[in-house]
């Protein structure tokens, strides 16, 4: 089954090429990278619903959240301009550490706790689908805008190593997702190099759940919720040099920064009942290196 799987892909790829030669052009690109990702990741709660007494009560901070990152794009020419997107990534996180802090008074004072913790585990991922039409479109230069759909999600976790913190194995779960604009821009350097760039906005509703295992007054295994409205910034630039008239290489960077306004927190307690309060938003921002190919047919 395996090999009539790969002989009949074969064919594909041979008849899209014979295909496309005959037209005159690429319809498709294909783009697979390999990177190396490191991220922070915030949010806190107020004493309220008002967001005060105090107004930073508890906040969490994930920091230096490290790993590889292997992501897949691909652009299709459907007809004349138009195109569709669609892309996918995940990271494997295998280091970082998150610091838990409770105040009693307002702007981070009358610290009442405050404990470090390994976070070197989870993961974070991400696709988006979308539309989009060749503004322009020549040998020198190519800009094309999009509109979609995306779903982006973080599994983090708080744990203990050793016999430091032996039963802790606690997690924090989002999900941002949203539509989207992309703008992806190509320019020709030289006969084989080009710089490709891209730009994403995405505008998503935020929700999180939270388990702290080892809270016996909390319900397990969703201890919390949080609720928000936000935004996220993704952009990338990268070099490609073409090797064949079919497969070009690339390597480039990336930044991110996400962000949600004040939502709320929702506590669940064994006693049955829910405890709401003020979140004062949840940040994101990291960055990536990459390298990869890219497939023209």
């Amino acid at each position: 089954m395996k090999k009539f799987t790969g002989f009949c892909f074969l064919w594909l790829i041979i008849g899209l090429r014979t295909l496309y030669a005959q037209s005159g052009r690429n319809k498709l690109e294909f783009n697979l990278t390999d990177s190396y990702q490191k991220e922070n990741f915030h949010w806190s709660i107020a004493g309220n619903s008002n967001g005060q007494s105090p107004n930073v009560f508890s906040e969490l901070k994930w920091t230096k959240l490290s790993g590889q990152s292997i992501a897949a794009s691909l652009q299709y020419n459907v007809y004349q301009r138009f195109n569709i997107y669609a892309d996918y990534a995940r990271q494997f996180i295998t280091s970082g550490s998150v610091n838990d802090s409770d105040y009693s008074t307002d702007n981070r004072t009358g610290n009442t706790y405050n404990e470090t913790f390994d976070a070197g585990k989870g993961s974070t991922q991400g696709w988006a689908l979308g539309a989009g039409y060749k503004l322009v479109d020549n040998e020198q230069f190519s800009f094309i805008p999009y509109a979609g759909y995306s779903d982006n999600r973080q599994s983090l976790y708080l744990y203990g190593s050793g016999n430091r913190f032996p039963n802790l194995n606690s997690s924090y779960q989002t999900k941002w997702k949203g539509v989207f604009i992309k703008a992806l821009a190509s320019l020709k350097l030289t006969e084989k190099l080009k710089v490709n760039a891209d730009i994403t906005y995405n505008q998503v509703g935020y929700n999180a759940q939270g388990n702290w295992n080892l809270i016996t007054t909390f319900q397990h295994p969703v201890s919390y919720r949080h609720h928000a409205n936000g935004y996220g910034l993704n952009m990338s630039g990268a070099l490609a040099y073409s090797i064949t008239n079919h497969v070009a290489i690339q390597a480039g960077g990336g930044y991110l920064h996400w962000q949600t306004g004040n939502g709320t927190d929702e506590l669940y307690l064994n006693s049955g009942e829910v405890d709401k309060t003020q979140m004062n938003g949840a940040y994101r921002n990291g960055f990536r290196v990459f390298g990869g190919i890219t497939f023209n047919l």
